[in-house]
């Protein structure tokens, strides 16, 4: 029943159930490839073309053909494609145009080369074939989940109430209610209601009596001044739902995101939604990490045994990452195995953050009352990760490395700067791995590599971008201070909200709001500085977003991220180990569409394991 949905969706999506063909990787052998448009170039004498992608910065052209008249090519769709043609007559170049036209997915053009004079334009574009948009099929998607969400709040707003009602209409009938309450002279509390007087006891005990209207004697527990009671623990929901907004776009992104060049990662600078979830993630666990803190403090627990919790949690994370990282081979090469990976940052991150945190961990009430406590409070702890972010800027601008490379250089290394440093990828930081793991220990296939085409591997979760990795749970950190200092919504939300705001302009004068140009341009393959500031800021206003919603206004329940929120490793390490089985994906024909139905298929069904292990009470933590 399931696959037959998933078929029907594919089917709506990419325009009928005749286009299936699940063993081909495009529907025929004369369609155009995903993400591709075709161009047909003619010339009247022999030309030369050559091309190059504009996200490619300060890259040369890429030759294509040499003396032709006639010839087709794919171009990128993706991006900004320069084309430039040229004439070689034996005796001088002449350029017969050279431009940058953004070209449709799957459309087919036609340029026509002029070879008569030396004028720079003499090409004539034509389009002989205007596709749809391939973002149609995300616009349906989008319509859909907004349409659900929306029907899904109407009903759990009006429909659900008027339903229980229906059926339970004596439900909470026989409670007593307080409608108006005195103190006496004696110590006695008195409430009245409907006329009925009932009687509360305050005595030295901790026992309260109170007599309901049936004669009933209600016994509480935990009156003023009783040596056991413990302030009631505040469960944010809005934190959960932030972690599961992360997850669930996560595994959106992991599974191709449709095939769609903004939900996959960055090539090299720039940010993208598959960006922005990992650091995230990185942000709430420092979010979290307070809550756990105040528990263990609040226990009276020693020292020792909360650095054993933090390690044993470290250890078992960073096996985790392993375990993804040999999923899928027949056996394990120990001589290539990738040792960094995500789950491995989150293991050192929070073994440095944690154990950091440890020494100058306070409770709430015990802070100072000062105006900025949830600052001052923890100075110390302010020294330490300016040192990190000191260390980090020093060695990626002073430390020396491979010959022929420039000091400070933050590049891909391949086709950038014209490929005067093809050897130098990611500069400092891919040094460093390289030198500490050894080449066949990092990622062999970084995202840049298909545009710059560097031969050299790249760890994105490599060693040195662990240190601003340890500054963002920080941030993290510094928002689970805030709510656990400050009660109130307006300060709560007013600190969010400076914190998201002055972080972001900090990372806009980094990268001088310039995606390539800037000092420290933002890169989640070096986790730069402006990379950690830019998605901390992001990570307060979502935060806050999700607290005004979710906690103050309760416009919003969280569903359905909540419930994936609270069972985030699971989903995690589940859509990870079988993201290649069914009935969690299958091959479907190379189209946005079908590519898009499979991934929110794949996504949406870990939704549904994680809301069924929520009511089923099943949650799985480190």
């Amino acid at each position: 029943m399931t696959c037959r949905i998933i078929l029907i969706l594919i089917a709506l999506f990419d325009g009928g159930v005749q286009s299936l063909s699940f063993g081909n990787k495009y529907q025929d052998d004369s369609s155009i490839p995903m993400d591709k448009a075709k161009v047909t170039i003619t010339s009247t004498n022999a030309i030369n073309i050559s091309s190059q992608s504009d996200e490619c910065y300060k890259c040369n052209p890429i030759p294509l053909a040499i003396h032709v008249r006639n010839k087709t090519v794919f171009v990128d769709t993706r991006w900004k494609t320069n084309l430039h043609i040229t004439e070689d007559d034996g005796t001088r170049v002449i350029q017969h145009c050279s431009f940058s036209k953004h070209f449709k997915e799957n459309g087919t053009y036609t340029i026509h080369v002029n070879t008569t004079g030396d004028a720079k334009h003499n090409c004539t574009v034509l389009i002989t074939n205007s596709p749809k948009s391939s973002f149609i099929a995300l616009y349906a998607a989008a319509g859909i989940f907004f349409a659900v969400a929306l029907l899904w709040w109407l009903s759990s707003k009006y429909c659900w109430d008027k339903l229980y009602r229906k059926i339970y209409p004596n439900d909470g009938e026989n409670e007593p209610l307080i409608d108006q309450v005195t103190i006496s002279h004696d110590g006695s509390l008195k409430h009245s209601h409907g006329g009925l007087i009932s009687s509360v006891s305050l005595t030295s005990s901790t026992e309260i009596h109170q007599s309901s209207k049936h004669g009933a004697t209600q016994k509480l527990q935990g009156v003023r001044g009783s040596p056991d009671t413990k302030p009631k623990k505040e469960r944010l929901k809005s934190l959960d739902t932030f972690r599961g907004i992360s997850i669930v776009i996560m595994v959106f992104v992991n599974y191709g995101g449709g095939g769609y060049w903004f939900f996959s990662h960055s090539k090299w600078n720039g940010l993208t939604v598959a960006d922005l979830v990992f650091p995230w993630f990185v942000f709430i666990m420092g979010t979290s990490m307070i809550y756990s803190f105040t528990s263990l403090l609040r226990n009276e627990t020693p020292k020792h045994k909360i650095f054993w919790k933090i390690l044993r949690r470290s250890c078992i994370l960073f096996i985790l990452g392993l375990v993804i990282n040999t999923n899928g081979s027949s056996s394990v090469d120990m001589t290539e195995l990738r040792i960094a990976g995500v789950l491995q940052r989150f293991a050192v991150t929070y073994l440095i953050t944690a154990t950091v945190h440890m020494f100058v961990a306070k409770l709430p009430d015990t802070m100072t009352e000062t105006r900025f406590k949830d600052i001052t409070d923890y100075w110390s702890e302010w020294i330490i990760i300016s040192l990190f972010i000191l260390v980090h800027t020093c060695l990626t601008f002073l430390l020396p490395v491979d010959t022929g490379c420039e000091k400070g250089y933050l590049g891909p290394g391949g086709l950038e700067k014209n490929g005067t440093q093809y050897n130098c990828t990611g500069g400092a930081a891919g040094y460093i791995d390289r030198k500490v793991f050894g080449e066949k220990h990092i990622y062999g296939s970084p995202t840049c590599k298909e545009i710059y085409h560097n031969d050299l591997p790249h760890e994105p979760e490599g060693l040195l971008g662990t240190l601003t990795s340890c500054v963002l749970c920080f941030l993290g950190l510094q928002a689970g201070k805030i709510l656990c200092t400050y009660k109130s919504r307006s300060a709560r939300v007013m600190r969010f909200c400076i914190w998201g705001i002055v972080l972001c302009l900090l990372a806009g004068i980094l990268c001088k709001f310039s995606k390539n140009d800037g000092w420290i341009p933002i890169n989640k393959n070096l986790w730069s500085l402006s990379f950690v500031f830019c998605l901390g800021g992001f990570a307060f206003l979502l935060l806050c977003f999700c607290y005004l919603m979710i906690d103050e206004w309760k416009i919003w329940n969280g569903a359905p991220f909540y419930y994936p929120g609270m069972n985030a490793i699971l989903v995690y390490m589940g859509h990870e180990l079988l993201h290649k089985n069914f009935p969690v994906s299958w091959d479907v024909p190379e189209t946005h569409a079908s590519k898009l139905a499979i991934d929110l298929y794949g996504a949406s069904l870990w939704v549904i394991v994680a809301t069924y292990l929520y009511y089923k009470k099943s949650f799985y933590v480190i």
